[in-house]
C-alpha cells in the first residue's frame, strides 16, 4: 500500500514514477511531502477538490442610510428586503444573525461556527433592551422594527445605541460600530395572547 500511496503521490507531483530503487524512506518523505505540499489549484480541481469562494460583504453607499425612527444620529440601510406580511413590532420574540464591527474588524457575531448549522441565533424581546430578554445594545431594539421575516439591514450606530462611553474587547469608549442584522424568524408575545409564529 506504502508503494502505490507513494507513486500516486510522486506521479500527482508531476515527477516521474517511481523506480525499483524506491525505498521505505523515500516513500514516507514524498507522503509527507503531499500533506505539507498540497496540491497546485489544478491538481485539486482534477481530483474533484473545490474552493468555497465566501461571498464579498455589501458594500453600500452613505446617501442608502436613512434615520431609524425617533432616534439621533440610528442609520440603517436595507442590504435585503424580507416578508412584508411578518414585521417585527415592539413586544415580539425575535430570533437573528447579527455581526458587530468596528474599523472593519468583527468584534462580535451569532455566525461563529457556521457552517451546516449556519452558527447559534440570537432571540432577543423587541422594545426591552436593558430588561431582561433583552438586546445586548439598543441598537438592536431600534433596528429591528419594521424589519420584515427573512430581511438584513446593515446599521451605522452612534455611541449612544452601542456601548456609550464603555471599553469593550478592542472597541474604545465612544466609538461607533457596524451592525450587519438577519431576521430569522418573529414570535409574538404570550402576553398579549399571540402564541402564532409568524
Amino acid at each position: 500500500w506504502k508503494g502505490k500511496a507513494a507513486s500516486f503521490v510522486v506521479m500527482a507531483r508531476g515527477m516521474d514514477a517511481p523506480s525499483s530503487r524506491f525505498t521505505r524512506r523515500t516513500s514516507h518523505l514524498a507522503t509527507a511531502g503531499a500533506l505539507f505540499c498540497p496540491l497546485p489549484i489544478e491538481g485539486a480541481s482534477a481530483l474533484g477538490f473545490q474552493k468555497e469562494l465566501k461571498p464579498r460583504r455589501t458594500s453600500i453607499p452613505r446617501e442608502a442610510y436613512v434615520n431609524v425612527r425617533d432616534t439621533s444620529g440610528l442609520l440603517a440601510a436595507e442590504v435585503r428586503a424580507g416578508d412584508p406580511s411578518r414585521t417585527a413590532a415592539l413586544g415580539d420574540r425575535v430570533a437573528v444573525h447579527y455581526d458587530v464591527r468596528w474599523k472593519n474588524l468583527t468584534i462580535g457575531s451569532s455566525r461563529v461556527g457556521a457552517g451546516v448549522t449556519g452558527g447559534t441565533p440570537y432571540g432577543f424581546d423587541v422594545g426591552r433592551f436593558g430588561g431582561p430578554g433583552g438586546p445586548f445594545i439598543q441598537a438592536l431594539d431600534e433596528g429591528i422594527v419594521g424589519m420584515g421575516v427573512g430581511g438584513q439591514r446593515r446599521l451605522i450606530v452612534p455611541p449612544k445605541y452601542g456601548y456609550g462611553n464603555k471599553q469593550v474587547q478592542e472597541i474604545p469608549p465612544g466609538s461607533t460600530l457596524e451592525v450587519d442584522l438577519e431576521l430569522l424568524s418573529i414570535k409574538t408575545n404570550p402576553l398579549q395572547r399571540k402564541t402564532s409564529e409568524r
